[in-house]
């Protein structure tokens, strides 16, 4: 139980790797706040967090409108009684286009969730975390911020601005004993990748990860797990890559 008392939201809770960190933080005994925009998607998860003996409040929303991120802290305070920890995953993807290609719609409609929707529930989620006396940020960057593949432009330069976001408000909070750090993982088994595939083997076959295979949602979730935990008590402002060796190749 090594999140015991833990209160946390998580962004991007109906997905592979928002999912796994669901249930892997349930097991260790923290409370959730699960988001997502997707209903069946997030009631999903909370089913399963249930079924482990987990407490979760499912939460649906788009993370663009700020109302949605200020209703996700007022859940934390109201059902959980406060907040201690806030892990961002939720990912708007659009079309693989070089930026002389992608619509300049496509282009605000990423950001506004990749970037602003961040944003917006960090200013209303830090000070809940503040009264509380700590907490522990997580936000979900990836191996492609360093190691772009054509046509992700929008992904790789946002979430290269999570990695220095974590490191800027590291120094803002440190203060208030928030810690502030990001997760890189890599190609990871979950249907965003799959779907680029047209089989799961073949999705494998294309991970180019030194061990010749994706990575599992499970093994990002652990690393979340160590992020939230009082054992990363002395870790803030760096970035946890998770990528099997993707970036060595």
């Amino acid at each position: 139980m090594r999140l015991k008392g833990k209160k946390a939201i998580v962004t991007g809770a109906g997905g592979g790797i928002g999912q796994a960190i669901c249930i892997a933080f349930a097991k260790e005994g923290a409370e959730l706040i699960c988001a997502d925009i997707s209903e069946p998607a997030v009631v999903a998860t909370v089913s399963r967090v249930e079924a482990n003996g987990g407490k979760a409040i499912a939460v649906i929303g788009n993370m663009a409108d700020e109302s949605h991120s200020i209703s996700l802290v007022e859940a934390a305070e109201d059902k959980l009684g406060g907040l201690t920890s806030v892990v961002s995953c939720a990912i708007q993807d659009v079309s693989y286009l070089p930026v002389t290609e992608l619509p300049l719609k496509e282009w605000k409609k990423s950001i506004d969730v990749n970037l602003t929707g961040v944003f917006l529930l960090l200013k209303h989620a830090i000070p809940l975390m503040a009264s509380d006396g700590a907490g522990s940020i997580v936000l979900m960057s990836s191996q492609l911020a360093v190691t772009p593949k054509p046509g992700r432009a929008w992904y790789s330069s946002q979430k290269g601005a999570l990695l220095s976001l974590a490191k800027a408000l590291a120094v803002d909070h440190a203060y208030q004993n928030i810690r502030a750090n990001t997760i890189s993982p890599g190609p990871t088994a979950d249907e965003r990748f799959f779907k680029q595939w047209p089989s799961e083997e073949e999705a494998h076959k294309n991970a180019s990860t030194l061990f010749g295979r994706l990575g599992y949602p499970e093994e990002m979730a652990a690393g979340a797990v160590f992020l939230v935990s009082d054992e990363s008590s002395f870790v803030t402002a760096t970035d946890l890559l998770i990528d099997g060796g993707y970036t060595a190749t």
